[in-house]
């Protein structure tokens, strides 16, 4: 991938994260007491069954959730300090996100769907076009720019989502289960976008999956079990 521009990524420090569901009138503990540290351009995969709590994590780490307890650095930002505003500045600033089901919206091209990311970063449309043709270019799906996603591939739509998700030089990415619906070139070609980012990019990166192929990626692994984080040799 060639390296569009240079980010600094963000260190991670999750100490004493606690989040409980209330599921049929009872409290559900998806995280207990969780900590994490990472450090800026570290690639991180979180394996766990399903309903361990590994979308809650990410949720919580993008600015999705608010933590519910227990202190959350990204960076210097506190995100248990921020508000709605300041949260929505945070997700789009500072973080991209790629899930399992793409996300694009079906009535945009690929070019399109890229450039709706910046549309509220004050970028004039000039460079923001011209920079959705750069990184679709990137991905390798430079002559699929006027393709509206039910003419890609899954793998296609795949590239253009993470493409997306890099649209506003994120500092921080966050991946959930996205070889979910891809078939095995498929998932190897996504692997090896979603791998070189760190390195080429800086960004830390952190992908939840079941998938122990996906997890075997990255450099540090860990499992989430019982609310809490588990190294993985």
């Amino acid at each position: 991938m060639r390296v569009l521009s240079e980010a600094t990524g963000l260190g991670v420090s999750v100490q004493g994260l606690t989040h409980i569901y209330a599921e049929h009138g009872n409290p559900l503990v998806v995280l207990d007491q969780l900590d994490l540290a990472l450090r800026p351009a570290e690639h991180l995969a979180v394996t766990g069954r399903s309903g361990a709590g590994k979308s809650t994590l990410l949720a919580v780490l993008g600015g999705l959730e608010r933590p519910q307890s227990g202190s959350v650095l990204v960076g210097d930002v506190d995100l248990a300090r921020l508000d709605g505003d300041e949260l929505a500045a945070y997700r789009r600033d500072l973080v991209g996100f790629v899930f399992q089901h793409y996300g694009l919206l079906g009535n945009l091209t690929a070019l399109e769907n890229i450039e709706l990311a910046m549309t509220f970063t004050g970028l004039r449309t000039g460079p923001r076009r011209r920079r959705a043709r750069e990184l679709l270019d990137a991905v390798g799906l430079a002559e699929r720019a006027d393709h509206r996603p039910n003419a890609l591939s899954g793998g296609e739509a795949q590239r253009v989502a993470i493409a997306r998700a890099l649209a506003n030089q994120p500092r921080l990415v966050l991946a959930d289960e996205p070889t979910g619906n891809l078939d095995d070139e498929n998932t190897a070609h996504v692997l090896d976008l979603l791998a070189s980012l760190p390195a080429q990019l800086g960004c830390t990166l952190v992908v939840v999956t079941h998938n122990h192929v996906v997890a075997a990626r990255a450099a540090r692994r860990c499992l989430l079990e019982h609310g809490r984080l588990v190294a993985v040799p």
